[in-house]
């Protein structure tokens, strides 16, 4: 018998290894829990869009809407929301697997905004690096500048002159 929801498992899921990956921290309100309690992500595309998705989600069992009330880019938001976590760890609500929060959202903002302006700067020190070996790397993609024979190409005879010069003979 179907019931007409999806399963869990086949809605569309963030990964949960983002590490390396530049995204989006967010972080939601819902007006149908208690205030002060918020819902911290990370998501490859908007808060807002993230938001949007759970409102649709027909297995949500929470009441109310979602709405984003913070979100920040981040060149790294895998190790990003790890920080953040292992930050608020004290401060967490609930069952694990959710994410939320009970916390002061301008306090919690500032949190935020400062573990990824510094993990920003670490993935712009290691992009940096990359690039001052990235000749060294690419050195055998490089073409020889000079020619190992004084030869001079000259392209292999075509299938047909071969056909003709048999036939004459």
């Amino acid at each position: 018998m179907s019931t007409g929801y999806r399963n869990y498992r086949t809605l569309p899921q963030e990964p949960k290894f983002l590490d390396g990956t530049p995204g989006t921290i967010f972080i939601l309100q819902n007006d149908g829990l208690r205030p002060g309690l918020y819902r911290i992500g990370a998501t490859r595309r908007s808060g807002v869009s993230k938001a949007m998705e759970f409102n649709r989600d027909a297995q949500n069992m929470l009441p109310g809407n979602y709405d984003c009330v913070f979100e920040l880019h981040s060149k790294d938001c895998g190790m990003a929301l790890d920080v953040i976590y292992r930050k608020f760890e004290s401060r967490r609500h609930g069952k694990k697997n959710l994410d939320f929060f009970l916390l002061d959202l301008e306090e919690a903002s500032n949190t935020i905004v400062s573990i990824i302006a510094e993990i920003n700067t670490i993935a712009v020190e290691k992009a940096n690096l990359r690039q001052q070996h990235a000749p060294e790397l690419m050195r055998h993609l490089l073409p020889d500048l000079e020619p190992a024979n004084n030869a001079v190409f000259s392209p292999p005879p075509s299938f047909f002159r071969k056909a003709l010069e048999w036939v004459a003979n």
